[in-house]
């Protein structure tokens, strides 16, 4: 696959991360075409307020992707499984005005009410206000299987564990790993689980799928981070902040995901809050003679 041309990919699934990674395999002269029950605009509907995204029209009449109900994997050169998201009733929920629960994804539910000015939901544990009264909603997603290549499945590095990718941030930059894996551009770096609730003026950011070992707690330069490391390694990294320095935080995580110790760069010119909090689990465990076990 490495190197190839012109390849006919089947991405079966829509939401953030199968449309951006259909626009630049169609943009780079590739054949793509999209298996979904539901042909719709793409919006990156966890992040208040709602972005469009890609269109479904652009991405069909401009770049020629198809779009279809069913199709043979057989008969392409890459298949990659994605999910079918619906959007409509997640993009409903902001134009209530109580507290809404998505059993299935408690961070969305977060945003939903941090962005609205109201408590959120107690089942996320969150430093905010929160509220054991509230509506419950589901998330609709269909998650296929199957496919070498996956933007909906994923294994967490930081923890071995698999998880479903919520984030639609998450499933774009998913997107571009598998693009230039497809093109022979590069290999993907490993998977980190990303969640983020963004609020009017906070947000918060989830690195990494469990808390294991030591906490350690810093506040530098209007972020708060709270980072758990065992064994030299941060496994799990909370970050709270200004929502204007959301994008900082993303840079972090994407640098995280390619070299785990990418917190050593946190310097612009004062050391950042990452490094600070991070460097402490890797000197300790430096001093104790573990570092060539890392």
């Amino acid at each position: 696959m490495a190197g190839a041309s012109r390849i006919k990919v089947l991405i079966r699934g829509l939401e953030a991360g199968s449309a951006y990674l259909a626009y630049l395999l169609a943009k780079s002269g590739d054949l793509v075409t999209i298996q979904t029950a539901r042909p719709a605009d793409v919006y990156l509907y966890d992040l208040p307020p709602p972005n469009l995204f890609l269109k479904a029209g652009f991405l069909r009449d401009l770049l020629l992707v198809d779009f279809v109900d069913s199709a043979d994997p057989g008969k392409f050169d890459a298949v990659v499984d994605s999910c079918d998201v619906e959007q409509g009733p997640l993009l409903e929920l902001y134009g209530r005005g109580d507290v809404v629960l998505i059993r299935q994804d408690p961070w969305l539910s977060s945003t939903l009410s941090l962005s609205r000015g109201l408590p959120v939901p107690n089942v996320v544990d969150l430093p905010v206000d929160r509220t054991d009264r509230y509506e419950e909603a589901d998330l609709g997603m269909r998650v296929y299987t199957g496919a070498p290549y996956s933007l909906c499945n994923a294994l967490d590095a930081s923890s071995g564990k698999p998880y479903i990718p919520l984030r639609t941030l998450e499933r774009i930059y998913i997107a571009a790993d598998l693009f230039k894996e497809l093109k022979g551009l590069g290999g993907r770096p490993s998977n980190l689980r990303l969640e983020y609730a963004v609020g009017r003026d906070l947000f918060f950011m989830a690195v990494g799928q469990e808390k294991a070992g030591k906490l350690s707690r810093v506040t530098v330069g209007g972020l708060t981070v709270w980072a758990y490391g065992e064994e030299g390694a941060v496994k799990y990294l909370l970050i709270r902040g200004h929502a204007r320095d959301f994008k900082t935080a993303l840079y972090m995580y994407n640098g995280l995901r390619l070299d785990g110790l990418f917190y050593l760069y946190d310097v612009a010119p004062d050391r950042g809050a990452v490094n600070v909090a991070a460097l402490g689990h890797l000197t300790r465990y430096e001093r104790s003679g573990g570092g060539d076990k890392i």
